[in-house]
């Protein structure tokens, strides 16, 4: 699909790599966005993720959104500009690490919906190999993070099952909520939502399932998402 419209916006992505999908949504509706004043999406994409956040958070709450990719920085840009929240959103294109090294701002919440796979079958093209491979480790991206990470504020990824329990091993920084994901009933968690914080809290585990028995959306999906999808 070259366009996704949702209830307040609209997502051109003819000239991204890595198209609207399952799992960015989720973790746009599910993070924790209470008391943010400063919010980053790191690795923007189509804007996906700082246009879900800007709709759900206070009128005085600004998001930085940064994308390496000029292609798709550029389309992130158009969505943004055609939004309700244009005055809200910063765009910059630019690489995440150099971002947050010449920054001085900190965070109250910091996402990401990071690349996923180990190098393996050739992409198409560079831009698209370069979304969806892993050239950094999800561990850089969380220390890069928590480097400007406010003193009370959360670091919330959507990573493959496996990666996410693998990290919450590797960092010193406390795993404060995980959501596992599971596309159907039945079936294993095959992502999971997982948060971190600086500071020590109870650890909430949950479970969401995306379709029941009979390939219907199930209550707790469509209650997660229903602000967004037109179809709810």
């Amino acid at each position: 699909m070259s366009s996704f419209t949702f209830k307040q916006f609209h997502i051109n992505q003819q000239h991204c790599s890595m198209k609207v999908g399952t799992d960015g949504i989720l973790l746009g509706a599910w993070a924790d966005t209470n008391h943010c004043k400063n919010i980053l999406d790191m690795g923007s994409g189509t804007g996906l993720l700082a246009l879900m956040l800007a709709q759900r958070s206070t009128s005085d709450c600004q998001i930085h959104a940064v994308e390496l990719d000029p292609a798709a920085a550029q389309q992130a840009q158009e969505n943004i500009t055609l939004s309700p929240w244009k005055s809200r959103i910063n765009l910059v294109q630019g690489d995440v690490q150099h971002f947050l090294s010449d920054t001085k701002e900190t965070f109250d919440l910091i996402v990401a919906n990071p690349p996923y796979f180990e190098q393996g079958v050739e992409c198409k093209n560079e831009e698209r190999e370069l979304a969806r491979y892993t050239t950094q480790s999800h561990l850089d991206w969380l220390t890069w993070a928590a480097e400007r990470l406010s003193e009370k504020g959360k670091i919330s990824f959507v990573l493959p099952y496996e990666a996410a329990k693998t990290l919450e091993k590797l960092t010193a920084l406390c795993c404060v909520k995980q959501t596992e994901v599971i596309t159907k009933i039945g079936k294993s968690p095959q992502r999971m939502l997982i948060t971190f914080s600086k500071q020590s809290q109870k650890l909430v585990h949950e479970q969401i399932v995306i379709y029941d028995e009979k390939n219907r959306y199930t209550k707790e999906f469509t209650e997660l998402t229903k602000d967004f999808y037109l179809k709810f």
